[in-house]
């Protein structure tokens, strides 16, 4: 997490009567094009955020205030479980507000090394870094089809509003959840001999766009969002794990997950937790679909970049049909989502303590 002050995509105004344009948010951001011509990131007035409101902090929300306002009870324990996108170019007051208004203790971030400030080589979304941080040449040969877990790393949160001083006890883990067997059986696993061969060759000569942009068309664009997820319960198993286990700690709360969209690997996660939790399914559902109004000042953006790592617009959105159909994939395969939580290790007896550090006080009296 940074304090800058470069601009990115705000959150819409939420309905607010009047805005506040930032001096210094006004000029657009560029980002890397993929082929070495920029694209711009437009900020529009009409989107810019009233006081209060996360200026470059897109798709944010209190997860347990959306479920209690679904199933009209405080089910789930409110300012305590958080969802966004990227925080990359969180601005000061953007700090301010993580930590003094909704006290993030937590944060986990589900992206790549690729992603983020070291990905900008190549783009600042997913699958293109996954496809990318497989395709070294190092690597190609062999890959084992199985790997350690990776280590959660402890980085302190620059606190806002404290002239950039670390605030002790803030921390963000790291998971990259695309891990190792996602990249061998969902990235490199799939492609024909010719393509694998001739992504080879595009590596040493350094056209690395050109293999993401193939890999993509290929491999990824034809399965689908509904693939990419089935891939991700499939293959990331050990990185969703670590990840819920961090919410079975109570010393982490309040916590907020996200990944560079906060769409697809963050959905998984909030899915999987509200699902051990009993929050009705249509909940859950509609809990993914405000997504799509989270990511909506931004969608061109993210059209532009999927279209560049071979994949069509429907990447950019989050339909709930896609996580409906996910679920039924897993009970299908597991017999429920706790059959697949404890087929990677997240038993019983440590899902009830994410449910006690999450549910709220009608559901906790509901369940005694």
């Amino acid at each position: 997490m940074t304090d800058t002050l470069s601009p990115t995509t705000p959150l819409p105004n939420h309905g607010a009567e009047a805005t506040v344009i930032t001096p210094g948010l006004t000029a657009p951001k560029e980002i890397p094009d993929l082929h070495g011509q920029p694209v711009p990131l437009v900020l529009r007035k009409e989107d810019q955020p009233v006081e209060g409101v996360f200026q470059n902090v897109c798709n944010f929300r209190d997860v347990g205030s959306v479920v209690n306002k679904g199933v009209d009870k405080k089910y789930l324990k409110p300012r305590n479980f958080f969802r966004s996108g990227r925080l990359d170019d969180a601005t000061t007051e953007d700090l301010k507000l993580l930590a003094e208004k909704y006290s993030i203790k937590t944060v986990i971030d589900l992206r790549s090394e690729l992603e983020g400030r070291m990905g900008e080589q190549l783009t600042n979304t997913f699958p293109a870094s996954a496809i990318a941080e497989h395709l070294r040449i190092a690597e190609l040969a062999a890959i084992p089809s199985e790997h350690p877990p990776v280590e959660h790393h402890r980085e302190k949160l620059a606190a806002a509003g404290v002239d950039g001083k670390v605030v002790e006890g803030r921390y963000t883990y790291y998971i990259n959840f695309a891990g190792k067997k996602f990249r061998k059986y969902s990235v490199w696993k799939p492609l024909s001999l010719g393509t694998k061969l001739k992504a080879i060759g595009l590596m040493i000569a350094h056209q690395k766009p050109k293999v993401v942009e193939m890999v993509g068309k290929e491999v990824i664009g034809p399965r689908g969002l509904i693939g990419l997820n089935k891939d991700f319960v499939d293959y990331c198993g050990d990185e969703i794990a670590q990840a819920l286990t961090l919410l079975a700690n109570p010393s982490n709360f309040p916590v907020l997950v996200h990944c560079t969209q906060g769409k697809d690997r963050t959905g998984l996660i909030i899915a999987f937790t509200l699902s051990m939790c009993d929050v009705p399914r249509d909940v859950i559902l509609h809990d993914y679909d405000l997504t799509n109004e989270g990511l909506l000042p931004q969608r061109d953006v993210m059209v532009e970049e999927m279209r560049k790592t071979g994949l069509d617009s429907s990447f950019s959105d989050a339909p709930p049909e896609v996580l409906k159909q996910l679920f039924e994939y897993v009970e299908g395969k597991w017999g429920s989502v706790d059959g697949y939580l404890d087929s990677i290790g997240v038993k019983e007896d440590l899902r009830l303590k994410i449910r006690k550090n999450v549910l709220g006080g009608d559901a906790v009296a509901g369940a005694a």
